[in-house]
């Protein structure tokens, strides 16, 4: 019988080492201080054109709502910078009820730790939505937008939407809808990852 040391130590030697850990690992947003994080570090400020420009793909299942049917949806939402502190995003999508685009004009003014956004919806509605940016010395963010209220077919809507940054490829957006002034109601999240170049 062969000792199980020297089995591991075999197959150990049989993988490079060079393969052994990825050269390019994604980098999360908090930067490297060379220790562990303190209580009062202070929280880095959310880099948006590091997290967001570029391509991703997105899928999520939502709830019939007042925004119209649910169902699975799924595509891909492309990210630019069109100006300082200024940004564009283009989502095609496909949905149980056909084909969909979403065109947001978005701003974000980093050291106020605030946006807004402007978005026009194929399905027939649009709005615009401030958000708070929030963070921890961990490197998780969340933009909390809310939206003014909208019209739709008669009906007056109001959308939030909490955007949760915690990985380098990928973030999600939970959504909620409220009918005049009812309660909001949470729709299911949309998933999001990026595109590899």
């Amino acid at each position: 019988m062969v000792p199980k040391v020297l089995v591991l130590s075999l197959f150990v030697g049989l993988v490079p080492l060079d393969a052994q850990v990825p050269k390019d690992q994604p980098k999360g947003l908090m930067p490297n201080l060379g220790r562990p994080t303190k209580p009062d570090d202070p929280v880095p400020l959310l880099d948006f054109d590091k997290y967001f420009i570029g391509s991703w793909t997105f899928e999520g299942d939502a709830p019939d709502s007042a925004l119209g049917p649910g169902g699975v949806s799924k595509g891909t939402i492309v990210y630019r910078k069109i100006g300082d502190g200024f940004y564009a995003a283009v989502t095609d999508g496909k949905g149980e009820g056909g084909d969909f685009t979403i065109r947001e004009t978005i701003a974000y003014h980093q050291q106020q730790k605030v946006a807004f956004r402007h978005v026009i919806d194929s399905r027939g509605y649009a709005y615009t939505q401030t958000a708070e940016v929030g963070g921890n010395i961990g490197g998780d963010y969340r933009l909390f937008f809310k939206s003014a209220p909208f019209l739709l077919k008669g009906k007056v809507l109001k959308l939030n939407h909490t955007v949760y940054l915690a990985a380098p490829l990928t973030f999600r957006i939970d959504a909620e809808v409220a009918e005049g002034e009812g309660a909001f109601i949470h729709l299911s999240p949309w998933r999001y990852r990026r595109q590899q170049q």
